[in-house]
């Protein structure tokens, strides 16, 4: 499997092959640190067994396809026995120690949101509105790397990412330039109020930092998950209605395409009037070019309709705007081009349903899309 590489302050020793490692004195070492952990990389699995003046505290396991939380017992009695696979020991502070192992712990807010799928800027605009205490966790080429946030402001940020010490200096601006020059696989999970007084240097033995009658509940937890994924939701169509612009650039003046555009919201926003006030506008007023619409906006509307229709209004009406544009393209594009925009639309539903799979909402919203390009153009798409 491919292993992950972890912040650490200091690495101590690393890849040492267990046949040779002397365990005992590995952990006399970690007597001197405050905090360190094990990193034990074995064939099928990794193992990080978590230390504190070097008595081991915790432990957990990470599999290809996940991970999970181990017993102490566990972890060592494995280290001792098998002996094909690496360690290293690595030097660390007792605020990443709670940050790393918060991660099999407990289940994230939200997990394997796509860095190429999600608009970074809007999530972090979302978690200043939500006053929201956490941290986010950004898998990039193998490394897990941490930003936390107390209260809706940005506190550390802790890289396995090889960066400099002058950037380290500036944590949210070196993540979004992560997040911006990230590859396909890079991902983001989302762990919401975990070790509030520990993440921001507090004891464990002191008071919480946020009195238990305002943590956030169940509901508001589950709404702030349902916020999480309108934001993927409209970083997808976001995509989908570039690509139809882009598209008809290839044979239209900037204002035709406008033109076309904006006859099929005027359509949509008749039938769909609640969803599509005012969102062809930008806050001040003028008109968004491009093809686009304010997504922002767009979701406030949702969030005022009448729980049963919210989802079923919110789908019906984009799919809606999303089905007379295409239409609309039909009708003006050559047939070679017009399918050429169905073939890139279709690919990034294709790579939207492999980053969501399993997430019943946004595959419900991009099945859907899928279906209406069939319903313009039920020929092939490469025929």
């Amino acid at each position: 499997m491919k292993h992950l590489k972890l912040p650490s302050f200091r690495i101590v020793v690393d890849n040492i092959p267990l046949k040779t490692a002397k365990l005992e004195k590995i952990l006399t070492e970690g007597q001197r640190r405050v905090a360190s952990y094990l990193d034990v990389r074995y064939p099928d699995s990794q193992d990080i067994i978590f230390l504190l003046g070097g008595k081991a505290v915790k432990a957990g396991r990470f599999y290809p396809s996940g991970r999970e939380i181990l017993t102490v017992g566990e972890a060592l009695e494995k280290l001792r026995i098998q002996k094909e696979g690496v360690i290293g020991f690595h030097e660390i502070s007792k605020l990443v120690m709670i940050v790393i192992m918060g991660t099999f712990m407990f289940e994230p807010t939200h997990s394997g949101l796509k860095t190429k799928q999600i608009n970074f800027n809007s999530l972090l605009s979302l978690f200043i509105r939500k006053r929201f205490t956490g941290y986010l966790e950004f898998k990039m080429k193998n490394t897990l790397n941490y930003l936390t946030f107390y209260g809706g402001q940005t506190g550390k940020g802790y890289f396995a990412y090889e960066v400099s010490p002058e950037q380290m200096e500036f944590p949210v601006k070196l993540m979004s330039e992560m997040v911006e020059n990230a590859d396909e696989d890079g991902e983001i999970n989302v762990y919401e109020s975990i070790g509030e007084g520990d993440l921001h240097g507090h004891g464990a033995q002191t008071d919480p930092v946020i009195p238990p009658d305002e943590l956030p509940d169940e509901q508001e937890k589950a709404k702030f998950t349902s916020e999480i994924l309108d934001l993927c939701l409209v970083a997808i169509y976001e995509d989908l209605f570039r690509i139809m612009f882009k598209i008809c650039a290839k044979h239209m003046e900037t204002r035709e395409i406008e033109a076309v555009f904006q006859g099929a919201f005027n359509q949509a926003a008749l039938k769909y009037p609640d969803i599509f006030r005012g969102v062809e506008e930008r806050e001040d007023g003028t008109r968004i070019s491009g093809g686009l619409i304010n997504f922002e906006r767009l979701l406030k509307a949702k969030n005022y309709l009448p729980v049963p229709q919210r989802e079923q209004g919110f789908l019906k009406g984009i799919n809606e705007l999303a089905f007379l544009r295409i239409n609309a393209m039909q009708n003006i594009l050559p047939p070679q081009l017009f399918k050429q925009g169905l073939r890139e639309m279709m690919d990034k539903i294709a790579s939207s349903k492999k980053a969501y799979q399993g997430n019943f909402t946004i595959i419900k919203f991009i099945y859907e899309f899928s279906r209406i390009l069939e319903k313009v153009y039920p020929g092939k798409v490469d025929g």
